[in-house]
């Protein structure tokens, strides 16, 4: 299977369409017409991802995050992201990105978060004008009213990991809203949606301090704990394929304290 044939099965879910407009998405490099037998996917795209695909004989990486943001103005061999490029041509490795588009897709992260807890009555918290079923973020009714407190032990166990949290420990929690990544800015539509809490990550000291004055509880999982399950949803797309999907072992950077 050629990389552009196995890029339009992605794009079936996530059109690239539905990406933000300060993003990258899509084939950002290598050979469109590449025949690939093995792809290993990733959440990042970096110098160890793409030395651990290098390591598995792979033909190509899929990435949720894009590894160019901004135009590049110089190739520096001996930095991370020099050394990524260059093994990424010297090795032909086609690289291949699907970023704020699988975030709001329909079948894409913040469903399977919306799964992951179990949601029901699911809608969308910030929805494209162009395709309302799609946008960011995820809210519905909770399998349970349980309060605060209980509420972020079990975000912290289906996530697996550690959580931050502000919020009225007493209070009791019926609508759930998620956005995978970075999406405290999503806090006051949760809020006018009238969910109890919102799980997201990255989120700054003001942004935790504005949910919490608000009224609205807010857990930030972090970035690598809500957005992992991108892994799963890339090896199932292409589970028909008869492709061999080799997932990175890659783990979150950030460690915490026992």
């Amino acid at each position: 299977m050629k990389v552009y044939e196995i890029a339009d099965i992605i794009e079936k879910t996530a059109p690239r369409s539905l990406a933000y407009e300060w993003d990258n998405v899509g084939l950002l490099a290598g050979d469109k017409n590449k025949e690939v037998n093995r792809v290993f996917v990733t959440l990042d795209a970096n110098a160890a991802t793409v030395r651990e695909a290098v390591c598995a004989g792979a033909d190509m990486i899929i990435s949720h995050h894009p590894v160019f943001f901004d135009p590049l103005k110089r190739i520096e061999y001996g930095t991370p992201e020099g050394d990524m490029i260059r093994l990424l041509i010297e090795k032909n490795i086609p690289l291949y990105a699907a970023h704020t588009n699988m975030d709001a897709a329909e079948g894409g992260i913040n469903d399977r978060l919306a799964e992951i807890f179990r949601l029901s009555d699911v809608r969308v918290l910030e929805p494209n004008p162009d395709d309302p079923s799609a946008g960011l973020g995820r809210y519905g009714k909770g399998t349970r009213e349980i309060n605060f407190a209980s509420f972020v032990e079990i975000a912290g166990m289906l996530l697996r990991t550690p959580v931050r949290y502000a919020g009225d420990k007493e209070r009791i929690i019926r609508s759930v809203a998620v956005a995978g990544g970075a999406c405290a800015d999503l806090a006051p539509a949760a809020k006018a949606a009238g969910c109890d809490v919102l799980i997201t990550a990255d989120v700054k000291y003001h942004e935790m301090i504005n949910a919490y004055e608000s009224g609205l509880c807010i857990i930030d999982a972090g970035h690598y704990p809500t957005e992992i399950c991108v892994l799963d949803i890339f090896a199932e797309l292409l589970a028909d394929t008869g492709l061999e999907i080799i997932k990175s072992a890659n783990k979150d950077v950030f460690e915490f304290l026992a």
